[in-house]
């Protein structure tokens, strides 16, 4: 089946490829690479490899055709690609594992000029000190196949939120290539102090390439306990699931991460957790969970020791180990459409699970497509301890973080579009005004505000300092001008 998907992939890139203008500038941008003395290699449209580059981009619904592909293999390159690109007028992209749910990752328009960190893949670990300095196949986030340099510089919802934070939040230097070619070597809370503030939750928005990240590291217990309860899938299920999470979750233990997901096709409805710690400990503490939100008298596993690891693949946000997973259309189909949600205390009402619930039924009923929704804990956790305006992620004190993601197939796929635009505006009556910047969405209306809230002028600020003239640049990259902000 991936097979097909990407033989009718690449049928469809042949035939629309090039049908709009061509790239205005293409040849001096190509001389300009060679007179540098780029070292990296270079694929424009007429190169073969061209279309394979394409194909990495994860989200094949939204395809657009950058003027090259280009893959520094130092940061000297980088500056150079910026440079060549910015002096030749085309808007320079950084892309990293290409999960970009809006394909930002090679820009919001075709003729873009793509730099592509796949080169940047180093790890060294300091145990001395904790940190990890990474390239970008640092691990993080809920998804193990995600690069490290857009979740984290973006947020980074992952599986130790409750315990130490965002990924962003465990940030503590960057090197970073500017607008003009200038390599920052530290930008830190000492160091380029404001940029840093912008990275740590706006950082895939649009401030330079970031070409190494150094990384607060943890240590953690080599027995952790992955949970998984299975639930009927009806309205009274759901209700009772959201009910006990809204009562008993904020006072669960930190080590404790929760996640909430249904999925179709399958009609699977669970609860899924890492406990840093043994069964034992956890079954404790979840005494009264089980009890109130009444899970499956089933013969699945509920609870399974192993090491953070295998924990983790396993508890992946796409488990494609799992039986939920093989049923899932994600594992293939590469076309799909998120938005997300973040709800206050005291959780989402009965009316909420409502609208959620009609939601899920009326996908279900279209061909073709499905569903995954993902409702992570953030209440009583370490995230919510740090304050709103101390970084530029701004979503603090929430109750949880809900995505809904629809898959399609590869054409079509409309009316499901339309269901979850309709949805959107009915379930915001149930959430707040925000949303969570890496699950991008091109459609939400007051994006900046929903994005970065109060930091949003902020940012502005620091945009038009170090790249005055936006040559990092698409729909939804912070503006350098005020008046480019929405009401």
């Amino acid at each position: 089946m991936i097979s097909y998907i990407y033989i009718a992939f690449f049928f469809i890139a042949t035939i629309y490829a090039f049908q709009d203008d061509v790239c205005h500038g293409e040849e001096s941008l190509r001389d300009c690479l060679k007179d540098s003395k780029f070292e990296g290699t270079t694929h424009f449209r007429s190169d073969i490899v061209y279309d394979v580059d394409l194909g990495r981009e994860y989200n094949l619904r939204v395809i657009r055709y950058p003027v090259a592909f280009v893959h520094p293999i130092n940061k000297i390159d980088v500056s150079k690609a910026i440079i060549c690109g910015a002096n030749h007028i085309f808007p320079v992209i950084a892309r990293s594992g290409g999960h970009s749910f809006e394909s930002y990752s090679i820009g919001d328009k075709n003729c873009t000029l793509v730099v592509d960190l796949i080169n940047f893949n180093k790890i060294s670990i300091n145990k001395a000190d904790k940190t990890a300095w990474a390239g970008f196949a640092f691990p993080s986030g809920s998804c193990p196949s995600v690069g490290a340099g857009g979740v984290i510089l973006g947020g980074g919802e992952g599986l130790l939120i409750r315990k130490f934070g965002m990924s962003s939040d465990n940030l503590v230097d960057a090197q970073i290539v500017l607008a003009d070619g200038t390599i920052v070597e530290n930008a830190n809370a000492t160091k380029y102090a404001d940029l840093f503030w912008a990275l740590k939750g706006a950082g895939n928005a649009g401030y330079g390439i970031v070409t190494s990240l150094t990384l607060q590291i943890h240590e953690i217990p080599k027995t952790v306990t992955l949970m998984n309860f299975t639930y009927n899938f009806n309205p009274e299920s759901i209700k009772l699931i959201y009910q006990t999470i809204n009562e008993l979750g904020r006072g669960f233990d930190k080590d404790l991460t929760i996640i909430i997901g249904f999925l179709h096709p399958g009609n699977v409805a669970f609860v899924r957790g890492i406990y840093l710690g043994p069964q034992n400990k956890l079954e404790e503490i979840l005494g009264d969970f089980i009890e109130k939100s009444k899970p499956k008298e089933d013969k699945e596993w509920r609870y399974s020791e192993g090491d953070w690891f295998s924990s983790i693949y396993k508890n992946s946000r796409y488990p494609m180990n799992t039986e939920e997973g093989a049923k899932h259309p994600r594992t293939v189909s590469r076309s799909l459409k998120i938005k997300s949600f973040y709800v206050d205390n005291p959780g989402l009402s009965n009316k909420g699970v409502e609208s959620l619930f009609d939601f899920m039924e009326a996908i279900k009923k279209e061909e073709g497509c499905g569903f995954y929704i993902e409702t992570t804990l953030y209440g009583g956790g370490e995230v919510n301890e740090i304050p709103r305006n101390k970084t530029a992620f701004v979503h603090r004190g929430f109750m949880y973080d809900i995505l809904t993601d629809v898959s399609l197939p590869l054409t079509g796929g409309e009316k499901c579009l339309n269901l979850l635009e309709n949805f959107a505006l009915e379930f915001r009556k149930y959430t707040s005004f925000e949303s969570f910047q890496n699950i991008i969405d091109k459609e939400l209306d007051f994006w900046q505000h929903r994005y970065y809230r109060e930091n949003i002028e902020k940012l502005v600020e620091i945009k038009l300092k170090y790249d005055p003239h936006e040559v990092f640049r698409w729909s939804q990259s912070i503006p350098a001008s005020f008046s480019s902000i929405e009401g």
